[in-house]
């Protein structure tokens, strides 16, 4: 198998030589530093002039690289080469490009163990990226500032430029052949070098690529090259991006813009290599190292479109042992490559951190268990006093010697008598009890009344446990739980892990009652509101999901049927409710009377009108009494009358018993 070489965006830039021999490793501080991987000692270190203002950005080493011991001593540096002797320093000397944040292109040699030159005066943004020609004399750079650059190491002049991305070029690598190149920002570009015009588009990844890896099948057994049409026709190449859980792979001539694999991982990629074989029927090697300092290996022949993410094959980490005084902590892995030197598949692992990093070969195995490495921790140191061996040697004392000495030297009392024991005299600034105790009152009630009364506003540490433990009560008295700030808080504090089970918790509930369903839609609302960028990462979801998807809309498929329905009863109800109002009115028509007559005239009418304006104006009671005294007069008036009226009738009477007579 052969390796490639690898560049890392990150604020630690690590690169492996050609063959494996040396590591390069340049961290925020901007100083270089080579290690030898036999020995795991540090061979050169190199702290450039403006390494505290401009830092590495990236590094690539120069391939075809001969293996020579390391010289001591720095060399002066050449003033002048000729063609000829650049190619030939390049093999010999071993450069190695650093892309630095200023825009500079450094290239450091191995040999001289001193700076080689310095390519300036064209980025002008931070350099992103570097890739190598198979020759040796044209070095490839891209920038922030979007344009890609070749430079003539002969001459160190600018042999082309090109603007390749709009929002600068993350990433670039040359594809087998080396007559087209590949950048990267978001999406991805395919570009022919001679002409610097754009020949292919692929989707690429929603955040930015930085990393590229080319991958070429088309070397044979005995290792000599087929033409470069056969070349590209098997030419893939991988893409990783900050941030995404998935490792894309592709296929260079493919019409297709979407990616023909895809590598799922558990957790952020941190550094990618990748290993292939000289034939097209063997699978490549994929080693990622995660942010967590967890090494995922994966195994896969490139020979068709896979619809589901791969998993890995195989896991690797390392841990210390565990102790007494506590349990084993993790080592984080820095870096891994496929070991070409020998004919088995072994794995170049550098663990630890890069103060003191360790280099070890773990055979692979194909078996595909997880291998977990138990080492010490080469930050403690295990050199223990052996007590045998020391010099020092502690005499024997008894308690009971007695020590003489001069009168004016004051000895150690060894007695423990009363009578030499000098009493503490006591002070007038001397706190009493009753003082203390007052004082540890009022400590106490002014941390009382600074503490605040504890919010039980979430429950997040109950659903942890229930999902953990898979308890029903746990589960069902947290999910039944409906105040919606209640659950946003729970899905906001939730630990990470934890997120994907609560999902496939929700999924499972959702296919039993509609009623318990009813309370579990706002649970499933809040959790995908918050981490569905998270969950976005999960490519295994899409199964989950997609039954969840399906039964949703299984139970929403008659609601239209259902809202046409209650719309049509409503119209009845309606129309209903409106000829029985209209009875009701003609009901109340008939029974009402035709025809109402008052009779304003009536003696009542005027007596209340005559009350009315009596108490209206005070000055009618003389009015009043003088009708009175007329009514008296009038009623005097008829008793006259009637009275002659009788004795009329009296004579009347009179005459005609007479007449009788």
């Amino acid at each position: 198998m052969r390796s490639i070489a690898h560049v890392l965006e990150m604020a630690e830039c690590i690169s492996y030589s050609d063959n494996c021999e040396y590591l390069a490793h340049s961290g925020a501080d901007g100083v270089l530093k080579i290690w030898q991987t036999n020995t795991g000692k540090l061979a050169q270190e190199y702290v450039p002039s403006s390494h505290l203002s401009t830092t590495c950005t990236c590094l690539s080493w120069a391939p075809n690289r001969i293996p020579h011991e390391i010289p001591r001593k720095k060399k002066k540096k050449r003033k002048s080469a000729t063609a000829h002797d650049v190619i030939g320093v390049v093999v010999e000397t071993d450069l190695l490009a650093l892309g630095t944040s200023s825009g500079v292109v450094l290239l450091y040699s191995l040999k001289k163990g001193d700076l080689h030159t310095q390519l300036t005066a064209e980025h002008t943004d931070e350099v992103k990226c570097v890739c190598w020609e198979s020759g040796c004399s044209t070095l490839y750079s891209g920038s922030r500032d979007g344009h890609v650059i070749g430079w003539d190491l002969e001459n160190s002049k600018v042999k082309c430029k090109w603007k390749a991305e709009k929002n600068g070029v993350k990433s670039c690598c040359l594809c087998p052949g080396e007559n087209t190149m590949l950048t990267a920002s978001r999406g991805i570009k395919l570009w022919d070098i001679h002409k610097q015009e754009l020949i292919r588009k692929f989707t690429g990844h929603s955040t930015d690529v930085f990393q590229l890896l080319p991958i070429s099948l088309g070397e044979n057994s005995a290792g000599n090259s087929t033409a470069a049409d056969e070349l590209a026709s098997r030419a893939y190449f991988l893409s990783t991006a900050v941030g995404d859980r998935l490792i894309n792979a592709w296929w260079i001539n493919s019409k297709s813009k979407s990616a023909l694999a895809s590598f799922s991982l558990p957790s952020e990629p941190a550094l990618v290599h990748v290993s292939f074989p000289s034939n097209k029927e063997q699978p490549i090697l994929l080693l990622v190292v995660t942010k967590e300092g967890q090494l995922i290996v994966f195994e896969h022949v490139l020979n068709g479109t896979m619809k589901k993410p791969l998993k890995p094959k195989l896991a690797l980490q390392v841990s210390t042992p565990k102790t007494s005084s506590g349990p084993p902590k993790p080592i984080r892995v820095l870096s891994a490559v496929v070991s070409s030197n020998t004919s088995d598949t072994e794995l170049l692992l550098c663990h630890g951190n890069f103060l003191k990093p360790t280099f070890e070969r773990v055979p692979y195995k194909t078996d595909g268990t997880d291998i977990c490495l138990i080492r010490e921790d080469p930050m403690q140191s295990t050199v223990k006093a052996d007590e045998s061996i020391s010099k020092i040697k502690t005499p024997n004392t008894s308690l009971e010697v007695t020590v003489f000495g001069p009168g004016h030297m004051s000895l150690g009392v060894t007695g423990t008598s009363s009578a030499n024991k000098k009493k503490r005299k006591s002070s007038s600034n001397e706190v009493t009890i009753e003082e203390r105790i007052n004082l540890m009152k009022i400590d106490k009630s002014k941390k009382s009344s600074s503490t605040h009364a504890p919010k039980a506003d979430t429950m997040v540490h109950l659903l942890a446990q229930g999902l953990q433990s898979h308890d029903k009560k746990i589960l069902n008295n947290v999910l039944q739980n409906t105040n919606e700030d209640v659950i946003r808080n729970t899905v906001k504090k939730l630990p990470v892990p934890i997120i994907v089970p609560l999902v496939e918790e929700l999924s499972k509930r959702m296919h039993g009652h509609s009623q318990s369903g009813r309370n579990l839609v706002k649970w499933v609302r809040i959790v995908f509101t918050l981490h569905a960028s998270y969950l976005m990462t999960f490519p295994d979801l899409v199964d989950t999901l997609s039954t969840l998807y399906q039964m949703m809309d299984s139970r929403l498929n008659s609601l239209g049927r259902l809202s046409r329905l209650q719309g049509k009863l409503d119209l009845m109800l309606s129309q209903m409710t409106a000829a029985s109002q209209d009875d009701e009115d003609e009901n109340e028509a008939l029974d009402r009377p035709m025809l109402i007559y008052q009779d304003d005239s009536s003696d009542e009418d005027v007596m209340d009108q005559e009350v009315s304006l009596g108490q209206d104006h005070p000055d009618l009671e003389d009015n009043w009494e003088d009708d009175t005294s007329d009514m008296d007069l009038g009623q005097d008036d008829t008793d006259s009358d009637n009275e002659d009226a009788n004795s009329k009738e009296m004579i009347d009477s009179d005459s005609e018993t007479s007449s009788d007579d």
